[in-house]
């Protein structure tokens, strides 16, 4: 845990990038190690559970393909997650709005990040002990090291998986619109299945360079999955 919570602004040069539930902060800690700071927002209704269920989910999980969880602070109101530093973004920085100046990635790469992305949910289904459903897999969620190796973040909707003979668990629907499973959303009944859903619709963006929801497309091109259909 880090140490002087509320002074944990003025430990860290940052740069900031404000989402709906967090702030993801580019830091030199101590000057010494350059990671990432994800800060929850403490209005979102979901953040004191989400940064709960992040830490014991990153504590105990350790695979290549997921995120390391450097340290974290729970000081009275401040919550603050501390991971290594992702140096070339998230996979949805690299496949849409594009600048004139970037190139696209190749399909090498592509295929690359596919794979890697998917030898980390097979550690959380079927490595991990419960298996755990991650719940939120989608493009920005896919991190992205040194020579594009991807590795899986934002761990607060994950969920332990059915054990014994339970062929599912039962849940409030929780995701992102355009990633979720149909069958989850329609019952709430959560399997690895779905996270499996979320991966197909990944390798769809990959593939075809579109977003998952593009509201900016024609009506009945605005859902992947269902143009792609």
């Amino acid at each position: 845990m880090i140490s002087g919570c509320p002074h944990a602004r003025s430990m860290f040069t940052y740069s900031m990038r404000r989402g709906l539930t967090h702030a993801k902060l580019k830091c030199l800690k101590h000057l010494l190690q350059v990671v990432a700071i994800k800060q929850l927002n403490r209005d979102g209704n979901q953040g004191n559970k989400e940064f709960l269920v992040e830490v014991l989910m990153l504590s105990l999980l350790h695979h290549q393909n997921l995120v390391n969880l450097v340290g974290y602070c729970a000081d009275g109101e401040q919550r603050l997650l501390v991971y290594e530093y992702m140096p070339l973004g998230s996979l949805e920085d690299h496949l849409h709005d594009l600048p004139p100046d970037k190139e696209p990635l190749d399909w090498n790469t592509r295929m690359k990040i596919a794979a890697g992305a998917a030898k980390g949910l097979e550690y959380l289904h079927d490595k991990a002990q419960p298996p755990v459903i991650y719940r939120d897999f989608k493009s920005s969620n896919i991190l992205l090291g040194d020579d594009f190796h991807p590795k899986l973040s934002d761990f607060g909707l994950a969920k332990l998986g059915p054990v014994g003979d339970k062929s599912h668990v039962s849940t409030r629907v929780m995701g992102t619109y355009g990633y979720c499973a149909p069958e989850y959303a329609m019952t709430g009944q959560l399997t690895v299945k779905s996270d499996v859903y979320s991966f197909g619709v990944v390798l769809l963006e990959l593939i075809t360079g579109r977003k998952a929801i593009d509201s900016t497309r024609p009506h009945g091109e605005q859902n992947l999955v269902s143009w792609a259909y």
